[in-house]
């Protein structure tokens, strides 16, 4: 077997129409720290080894038919219940496995939540 070009996923940049609103969002809900800012773009930190950016995009409409992205956690009821708390749309649980639902964030984009 040859070796592997391609060694892991750096990034996930999530465009958004309102960077300054939506970056205040992923902070109030998730305390996501900032690391990096551009014009066009922040750095959020979740986690060693994973880059999460959000991307601004004029006139972004996010489609609904599919989930960029998963988000991982250790405990879905829990998190679930801190989103409702804090007035974060939910969807109901998706059937199968993972233990799973969809959240929407202030830009509109459909994120997966994921139970490990």
């Amino acid at each position: 077997m040859s070796e592997k070009m391609i060694e892991r996923i750096d990034a996930v940049f999530l465009p958004v129409s309102n960077l300054e609103e939506t970056l205040a969002w992923y902070q109030e809900v998730f305390g996501f720290e900032q690391v990096w800012r551009n014009e066009k773009m922040v750095g959020l930190y979740i986690g060693n080894n994973v880059g999460f950016h959000l991307v601004q995009v004029s006139g972004w409409d996010p489609d609904d038919r599919y989930t960029p992205i998963n988000f991982a956690v250790k405990d879905a009821d829990d998190v679930r219940q801190q989103l409702i708390d804090k007035g974060v749309k939910v969807s109901e649980w998706r059937q199968g496995q993972p233990k799973r639902f969809d959240f929407w964030d202030h830009a509109g984009n459909t994120i997966s939540l994921i139970e490990l």
